[in-house]
């Protein structure tokens, strides 16, 4: 009969105290806790070498559209060489009509 008596408190304690136990058995990791870990890691040091060669593909392709635009923007030689031999036909021809017209 006294156990009666003392079941009540007995369960109460070990409700009370389970948590607690669970907290210090949890202090060490356990295997799997350290594969988590380990998961983890490597998963994060994969999301940072993404980043890292998506900004390197953004910054290539920033450089090919500035060599590309800079090609278009500014003339280089040739193109500048055959703008000034239109110009000389021009005046070749205005002449050639101003001669026409006297």
């Amino acid at each position: 009969m006294i156990y009666r008596k003392l079941l009540p408190a007995v369960a109460t304690a070990m409700v009370t105290a389970l948590p607690f136990a669970i907290l210090v058995g949890c202090s060490d990791p356990g295997p799997a806790e350290e594969a988590g870990e380990s998961v983890d890691e490597t998963m994060e040091e994969a999301q940072d070498q993404f980043d890292d060669a998506v900004d390197a593909v953004q910054d290539a392709a920033d450089e090919a559209a500035e060599a590309v635009s800079d090609m278009v923007d500014e003339p280089g030689p040739a193109e500048e060489a055959g703008r000034e031999v239109d110009d000389a036909v021009e005046e070749v021809e205005e002449a050639g009509e101003e001669l026409m017209e006297d």
